[in-house]
């Protein structure tokens, strides 16, 4: 089952030529890597296929209701934050059910907080 395509897609920064009319598909089980030098565009690559960053020409197509993210080099974080609340503010659907059970713990008695932190997991 095919989860990604992607057509003919290129980017350059001003004159500098990153990749042209790269094409890949992704399928269902596969496993892969971007190897290659430090600037030739394994990041663009990345933020083009997660929807950050538009890519010049070409197109991706994705599976409907596929959520494409990746773990930046660099991530951006604050640094009065401890990490339990950076990764509570994390994208990710299972931390978030993880974060609304804990507050839930936290008050029993707030039977319709404690009711919606089990709806999150759809049961």
């Amino acid at each position: 089952m095919n989860y990604l395509s992607v057509e003919n897609i290129s980017k350059s920064f001003g004159e500098r030529s990153l990749f042209n009319n790269l094409s890949f598909g992704i399928n269902e089980g596969q496993k892969i890597g971007f190897v290659a030098k430090n600037g030739t565009g394994k990041t663009s690559i990345l933020n083009i296929l997660s929807g950050d960053e538009p890519s010049d020409s070409g197109q991706v197509i994705s599976r409907k209701n596929l959520k494409i993210s990746f773990l930046s080099q660099e991530p951006i974080l604050d640094p009065n934050a401890t990490i339990e609340e950076i990764i509570q503010t994390s994208d990710n659907h299972i931390i978030k059910i993880i974060t609304a059970y804990e507050e839930a713990l936290k008050n029993p008695e707030d039977s319709i907080g404690y009711q919606k932190a089990f709806d999150l997991n759809g049961g």
